[in-house]
């Protein structure tokens, strides 16, 4: 029933909300080179620094939470494991990337955003669909790129505590210059959670700096480094037929991105290379395991290059490259040991961009090689049809996951004979841009085959398919002093071997936040409703169970006196009692309050 009041209250009023321009809105992870949003010919959302700045939002996870058919799932308080999942896709099949570097784990694919805060965060752009045609193995659902680079010199200071001993500091600075640009950041955070054993403290820096010797060649450096430590509150007993509670059972570990990009241009052609590392480490420990002692370490490490050369033609802009990458997994525990299995995989691809007024077309494919199990080829078009603030577009494109290293090769359920898992996608939609907002719906459907999954022999085998198929709704309007944003997702998924819904995909999502600026005052009430899912628990016989759906309110005030900004934070201001990930409470009430200094 909540579901059902939640949806008809979004259509009701999705009428009266159709932020941000996006004609002045630009994205260059749909295309890999920079284009307007109203232009695009795919779903496309950015969330800008000034989104996450109104919300006081510490997380990434928190941000994406309101984009449309984007489903998020954290296992239990901030700075727990959290996956995402777009459009009915599996965490494994979103690509996550940080300035462009691949940050997913190739130990058993996905990405863990529990530990990627937002400071130093300039922008973060999600395009849903496949595109697997331009960036290969698990771009399969979708792409989130997580951009740092600035546009403008500043410097932010932001110190912010509350309640269960939450403390927050951070500084960002940045220098945009003529001939060189520089940017650092660091941010130190606690917090004790809500429970015993169920702490969270990491420390992160980043920092870039790139210089133009020349006027047609530019040299950079991006980094990255993220420490953490947490509790794990909870754990099944011996028999798996309860939760209790786990005093000593932790984790820690790191994760390091590091990118060296160089751009030159000559004539009508632009020559980009970039050589990157993304690594990883988890180090999990509990003396007090059900069966003994319980240990494990994991050291993952992603090594790669991409070159890619680009010129204007009267048939559009092409983009043509190729792309190594080089995937080491060791890992050591109480029930087997990994030593040192690697993945390499080789590409070509080609992406041709034209502008035809009114016609916006993207047309690529892309040629994957890998040492484990073969080769893929994906290829995609997207096509819009763009005139007076209108745009309809549709689009068809294939997508692929390498099977991770711990499918492969792990010593309980690995299989080296693995396959990719493959998708076949379509989409069509409609947008409407005003001078104060815009408004949008998309229409998707996905097939997914040759999933790997466990067998009845206990080991990983390319044996399950499903289908995920939906509709996005989405609008923004400013009025005035006042600026509302709605989303809403419908997705309806299958296995296609038991009929069942996947799980922790909700049937039912959305978010409605709405936003007052007047003078030096400003206010943002965000809320956000899940549906319930289908999830699949701990406990014996680890069999589906449902997970109900929640509601949760934040509420945001600041009020601006110079370059100072004091503000409050109430997250989940009705205390809602949920669970994200079934078996692992969510955060309950809490308090913030912080100062933020900018110039």
């Amino acid at each position: 029933m909540r579901s059902i009041c939640f949806t008809l209250f979004f259509l009701s009023i999705a009428t009266l909300a159709v932020a941000q321009t996006a004609s002045e809105t630009i994205v260059v992870t749909a295309s890999a080179l920079p284009e307007k949003a109203d232009e695009t010919p795919v779903a496309a959302t950015v969330i800008t620094r000034a989104d996450i700045e109104r919300r006081a939002a510490h997380d990434v996870a928190d941000v994406l939470r309101e984009v449309p058919g984007l489903a998020v799932a954290r296992t239990g308080a901030p700075g727990k494991s959290t996956t995402l999942f777009i459009r009915g896709g599996s965490s494994k099949q979103a690509l996550v990337l940080w300035n462009g570097i691949e940050m997913n784990n190739p130990y058993f694919s996905g990405y863990n955003f529990g530990q990627l805060s937002t400071a130093g965060v300039e922008k973060v752009e999600v395009v849903r669909g496949p595109f697997s045609a331009l960036y290969g193995s698990e771009a399969v659902s979708g792409v989130v790129n997580v951009l740092t680079t600035p546009s403008a010199s500043g410097f932010t200071a932001d110190v912010s505590g509350g309640e269960n001993g939450f403390i927050n500091g951070s500084l960002a600075g940045a220098y945009v210059g003529s001939g060189w640009t520089a940017h650092a950041m660091v941010e130190k955070r606690q917090d004790d959670g809500f429970d015993a054993n169920d702490d969270f403290d990491s420390t992160s820096f980043a920092g870039g700096l790139n210089v133009t010797p020349l006027p047609n060649l530019s040299l950079g450096i991006l980094a990255r480094h993220n420490g953490y430590d947490l509790g794990i509150p909870r754990t099944p007993n011996a028999n798996f037929d309860a939760f209790i509670a786990s005093p000593n059972r932790r984790e820690e570990g790191s994760e390091t991105q590091l990118a060296i990009p160089v751009r030159y241009e000559s004539g009508r052609m632009a020559y980009e290379l970039r050589l990157s590392e993304s690594r990883r480490t988890e180090d999990f420990n509990d003396p007090d395991g059900a069966f003994g002692p319980e240990f494990s370490a994991t050291d993952s490490r992603t090594r790669g290059a991409r070159a890619t050369a680009r010129t204007a033609t009267p048939f559009g802009t092409i983009t043509a490259g190729g792309e190594y990458s080089r995937d080491v997994v060791s890992n050591d525990s109480n029930f087997a040991t990994i030593d040192d299995a690697k993945r390499t995989n080789k590409s070509l691809f080609v992406e041709d961009r034209l502008s035809l007024a009114p016609f916006e077309v993207t047309a690529g494919v892309r040629y994957d090689d890998y040492d484990t199990f073969g080769s893929e080829v994906s290829p995609r078009i997207a096509a819009a049809w763009v005139r007076n603030g209108h745009k309809i577009r549709a689009g068809y494109g294939e997508g692929f996951r390498a099977p991770a290293i711990g499918e492969l090769y792990h010593p309980f359920g690995g299989n080296p004979e693995l396959e990719a898992e493959q998708s076949k996608s379509y989409e069509v939609g409609y947008e409407r841009f005003f001078t104060t907002g815009s408004a949008s719906v998309t229409l998707f459907h996905s097939n997914y085959d040759n999933l790997i999954a466990f067998g009845s022999d206990f080991l990983f085998h390319n044996i399950a398919s499903a289908t995920a198929q939906g509709v996005e709704l989405a609008a923004s309007r400013e009025f005035g002093a006042l600026h509302a944003m709605i989303s809403y997702t419908y997705t309806d998924t299958e296995d296609q071997a038991t009929g069942e819904t996947l799980v922790r995909r909700p049937r039912n999502a959305g978010s409605i936040a709405v936003g007052y600026d007047r003078g030096a005052v400003g206010t943002e009430l965000v809320v956000a409703h899940t549906g319930a899912r289908v999830d699949v628990t701990d406990l014996f016989p680890f069999s589906h169970v449902t997970n109900e759906a929640h509601t949760t309110a934040d509420i945001t005030v600041r009020y601006r006196l110079a370059n100072l900004t004091p503000y409050v934070k109430l997250e989940n201001a009705t205390d809602e009692r949920y669970e994200e990930v079934f078996g692992y409470p969510s955060a309950r009430r809490r308090v913030i309050a912080g100062v933020r200094f900018s110039r």
